[in-house]
């Protein structure tokens, strides 16, 4: 399946677009990587307790030591910014392969072989539609949860309800068109089991519809998480969220806010939730999916 997916999304230039945007995070976060245990003295340039002694006051502007600038706090902001991008991809990959498994597997058996099962989930999935991720992810947020809330677990939670909640529906309407198809009747008439006509004969079809939505709604989980970790919800973890929240809180009473500050991890999540959009424009404009 994985080789199906980037094949499906790297044909458009839409895709070539949505590719380009993913990598370039991904190499800034390996060279961040790379630079914090070879270069950059992690003392100064950790982006969670970083402190360079060397400059004041913060925040700065770009310099030869900080490309970026500093924070009010004193930390790299560059450094800030190509660490922040690995929690979102992390959570955008276990949001992305979780939702398109539930919602793949369970959109396709339900409807064609549990049809009165597939009514109870249908009003499930309706429910979910209408409680907003941000605000589950504050809730969670709170109180003893708050260490808990990893990348990992946020994509978890975010794949779930993107799973059983949207992409579920879509693979079901075309699943329910699909099974009024003449090489379903067919394979019916010759015997085929409903779990084998499932996976082998309807699924293959509905596969597009899944992968498209889940890239959309994996976009929804970056803004989310966005909400949360400006917020401080999601624990100490390098993010843009709090990137955000720190130039203007902080700013405030330290020196003023930096728009060095802001431009990064604003330009940061436009990217991150850009790829995935576009990724999900290449599938809908090569497979013609219009709902």
């Amino acid at each position: 399946m994985i080789k199906y997916i980037i094949k499906s999304t790297y044909k458009t230039y839409h895709g070539k677009i949505g590719y380009f945007f993913l990598l370039l995070l991904i190499i800034g976060n390996l060279i961040h990587s790379w630079l914090l245990g070879n270069i950059w003295p992690e003392s100064i340039y950790d982006p969670i307790v970083g402190f360079d002694l060397q400059v004041f006051p913060h925040p700065t502007t770009p310099s030869k030591a900080h490309l970026l600038g500093t924070d009010p706090l004193g930390r790299d902001v560059l450094s800030m910014f190509l660490a922040g991008s690995g929690p979102l991809i992390k959570l955008s990959i276990f949001s992305f392969f979780i939702g398109i498994s539930i919602s793949l597997f369970l959109g396709t058996t339900i409807p064609f072989i549990f049809k009165r099962t597939d009514l109870i989930f249908k009003e499930i999935s309706s429910g979910l539609i209408l409680i907003s991720p941000p605000i589950i992810l504050l809730i969670l947020g709170t109180g003893d949860f708050t260490d808990t809330l990893t990348p990992s677990s946020v994509g978890i939670i975010y794949g779930i309800l993107s799973g059983l909640g949207v992409c579920y529906l879509v693979v079901r309407s075309a699943v329910i068109e699909i099974s009024n198809q003449e090489f379903i009747n067919a394979s019916k008439l010759l015997g085929g089991k409903n779990l084998y006509i499932a996976t082998r004969h309807i699924m293959p079809v509905v596969v597009p519809y899944a992968v498209s939505y889940m890239l959309a709604s994996t976009t929804y989980g970056i803004l989310a998480y966005g909400f949360a970790s400006f917020y401080g919800q999601v624990g100490w973890t390098p993010n843009w969220g709090m990137m955000i929240y720190d130039a203007i809180t902080y700013g405030s009473y330290l020196g003023g806010t930096n728009y060095w500050n802001l431009i990064p991890p604003t330009l940061g999540f436009t990217l991150c939730a850009s790829s995935f959009y576009f990724l999900s424009l290449s599938v809908k404009k090569q497979f013609g999916i219009s709902i």
